[in-house]
């Protein structure tokens, strides 16, 4: 991977362009530095990609916990975390085919897809597994109330 470096230069510089008609990733930095960086265009589509999968992974570790917390805790509500789950799954891949499209290749989108409907497929399963669990239990009280 390669490592960029920021120089700050004591006088200004113009660019040919106006920033509004630069045809690139804009990016916003979070964090604020001595530079007093506010926006910056990135033009280089190996550095776009690797801000895209950051941004992305993190995002589908947040949803990755979530489902896994679930998983652990053993209650009623858990179908609808799951849910809700899922809907941060909608929003992310809606996110990646919107947003992204100018930037990355099929082939990079379709990478992130896939993460993300592996994942869908699980919460899914699980979702009908919590449906039949619950089906049973009610099955099961039913029949106790009769036999009494």
């Amino acid at each position: 991977m390669r490592s960029f470096a920021i120089k700050k230069i004591d006088k200004y510089l113009e660019l040919d362009e106006p920033l509004g008609q630069l045809k690139g990733f804009r990016y916003v930095p979070k964090v604020k530095n001595k530079l007093e960086v506010s926006e910056m265009m990135i033009v280089n589509p190996e550095i776009i990609y690797y801000l895209v999968a950051y941004g992305f992974n993190k995002k589908y570790k947040k949803i990755l916990e979530l489902y896994l917390f679930i998983l652990q805790k053993d209650d009623d509500s858990s179908e609808g975390a799951l849910m809700q789950a899922l809907d941060e799954i909608a929003r992310l891949r809606s996110i990646m085919i919107r947003r992204y499209d100018k930037f990355l290749s099929k082939k990079e989108i379709e990478k992130f897809l896939k993460k993300l409907k592996i994942l869908e497929n699980e919460i899914r399963t699980k979702i009908v597994d919590l449906r039949l669990i619950q089906e049973i239990e009610i099955k099961e009280e039913v029949k106790e109330g009769k036999s009494r």
